[in-house]
């Protein structure tokens, strides 16, 4: 008597063989969608690609890294020795946000801490603008998915009407292929608009979370530096204007 797990495996080759493969389902599934279908697939192709840049340029060591803000909360620590100049050297080799921002911060080229607050705020504000590209398409994808597929099940429903029409009377096969049409197109765009919404909320609360981490880390450093270190400046001597002629 053979083992059982040797019958089993001499059936999974006949199994392989009769049953379609995942590949051909798929292209079975878009090929019967239309025309409308080529669109949800564009659609779906630049979710993903935003999803996986976006995800890219969020990520913890490129925004804000952990060893980053140790040494910016460890300022007061470095004004006790009189010297910042080990931590400016490590910001400057750090590539990431908080660092590039921190550098700035502690850099002592502005004359009050009014205005380096405002040149942080602007300037931060602008790095996450820049880290936001992209994002508005998944919000765009949540609401022009749904309506391709509204559309390809509006053009499989006047084709299934269509064939009611018919001299020879309604054609089975037609209406089936239709009524297919409709329903493929809308779980279609269904299937790109969810992942886009859910994408697009994690990624908002993402960047709200980078956005208010960002101004506690660098509100606390600027007023430890200010507080611990003297921003000196030198003014220009002004020459003595000449004696008018009389």
């Amino acid at each position: 008597m053979k083992p059982l797990f040797t019958d089993l495996t001499s059936l999974l080759p006949i199994a392989a063989v009769d049953g379609p493969s995942g590949f051909s389902l798929i292209w079975d599934f878009l090929a019967i969608g239309g025309f409308v279908m080529l669109f949800i697939v564009l659609c779906s192709m630049a979710a993903v690609t935003v999803m996986i840049s976006a995800w890219l340029r969020l990520r913890d060591h490129l925004v804000l890294p952990a060893s980053v803000a140790a040494h910016l909360r460890a300022l007061p620590g470095y004004a006790a020795k009189g010297d910042i100049k080990p931590l400016q050297e490590f910001l400057e080799r750090d590539q990431s946000l908080l660092a590039r921002l921190g550098a700035l911060a502690i850099s002592g080229t502005f004359s009050s801490r009014q205005e380096c607050v405002e040149t942080i705020t602007a300037r931060a504000k602008e790095d996450l603008h820049h880290l936001e590209r992209g994002v508005s398409v998944l919000e765009v994808m949540v609401t022009v998915a749904p309506l391709l597929g509204l559309l390809g099940t509006t053009a499989g429903l006047v084709g299934m009407f269509s064939a009611f029409g018919s001299e020879a009377g309604p054609d089975t096969a037609t209406i089936a292929k239709e009524i297919g049409v409709a329903l493929r197109c809308t779980i279609a765009g269904l299937f790109v608009a969810v992942p886009s919404v859910l994408a697009h909320t994690y990624f908002v609360r993402r960047l709200d979370n980078i956005a208010v981490r960002l101004e506690s880390i660098l509100h606390e450093t600027i007023q430890t530096f200010f507080a611990h270190f003297e921003v000196k400046h030198t003014h220009d001597v002004r020459t003595p204007e000449p004696e008018r002629l009389r």
